[in-house]
C-alpha cells in the first residue's frame, strides 16, 4: 500500500512536469510557425516590391521617350506639315511648347525635336541646352537691330517659321564639344541639320544654329 501510494505521489508530481514540456514543445512550435509565417510574409513583400522596382524600371527605359512625347502631343496636333502663316506671325495653334526648356516651335518640328532630345538625353544623360526657338516678327526686329550683321532681318528667318532653334553658344552650341559633334552625326535622322552657311568654316558660322530641314518649306 506505501509502495502505491509513494508511486501515485510520483506520477502526480510527474503530471505538471510533462504538462510544462508539452507546453512549451508547443509554444515552441507556435513560435515557430510564426516565424515562418512572418518570413513568407516577408518574402512576399519583397518580392512584391522587386518586381514593381523592375516594371517601374522598364517603363523608364522603354516608355520614357514616348511619355516625354506626349506632353506636347497632347495639346499639339503635330502629325504632318503645319500651317506657317506668315513668318513672324505663327498663330499659337501652329506652335507647341517643348519640355523641359519651353522651347516653342511648329507642330510638326517640335515633335521631331523632342524625339531628337530623348535620343541626345540617353547619349549624355541630359537633355540639350536650347537658348531659343520661334521668335516673333518684333523679336526679330529688336535682335536685328541690336545685331544686323548677325542677326537676319525680320521676315527672313527660320525662327520665325518655328523651324529653327539655337543651342546655347557657350555649350552645346560650341564646335568641337561631344554635344556638337553627337548633334553633327544624328540630327539629320531627325530632320535636324544645321545648314551649310552655318557650319564651321561656313560664309557666316554659327554653330549653334540648327534648322528643321525636313518641313520642305522653311527658308532657305
Amino acid at each position: 500500500m506505501r509502495r502505491l501510494a509513494v508511486l501515485v505521489l510520483v506520477v502526480a508530481m510527474a503530471v505538471p512536469a510533462v504538462r510544462y514540456v508539452l507546453d512549451e514543445r508547443e509554444r515552441a512550435a507556435h513560435e515557430a510557425a510564426v516565424a515562418r509565417a512572418i518570413a513568407q510574409e516577408v518574402d512576399k513583400r519583397a518580392s512584391h516590391e522587386a518586381a514593381e522596382v523592375r516594371s517601374s524600371r522598364g517603363m523608364s527605359e522603354a516608355g520614357r521617350a514616348v511619355a516625354e512625347r506626349m506632353l506636347i502631343l497632347t495639346s499639339c496636333a503635330s502629325t504632318g506639315s503645319q500651317p506657317s502663316g506668315p513668318n513672324g506671325r505663327l498663330p499659337a495653334s501652329a506652335l507647341c511648347t517643348v519640355p523641359p526648356s519651353g522651347t516653342e516651335l511648329r507642330a510638326d518640328a517640335a515633335e521631331a525635336w523632342a524625339s531628337l532630345q530623348e535620343a541626345f538625353k540617353e547619349a549624355h544623360g541630359r537633355y540639350p541646352c536650347v537658348n531659343n526657338g520661334y521668335r516673333s516678327y518684333a523679336q526679330q526686329a529688336k535682335m536685328h537691330a541690336s545685331n544686323p550683321g548677325m542677326v537676319a532681318p525680320p521676315g527672313t528667318s527660320n525662327h520665325g517659321l518655328g523651324l529653327a532653334l539655337d543651342l546655347c553658344t557657350n555649350s552645346d552650341g560650341q564646335a568641337g564639344t561631344a554635344a556638337w559633334a553627337w548633334m553633327d552625326a544624328h540630327a539629320s535622322a531627325f530632320g535636324w541639320d544645321i545648314p551649310y552657311w552655318a557650319r564651321p568654316g561656313g560664309s557666316r558660322p554659327e554653330p549653334w544654329h540648327w534648322e528643321y530641314v525636313a518641313s520642305g518649306d522653311r527658308v532657305s
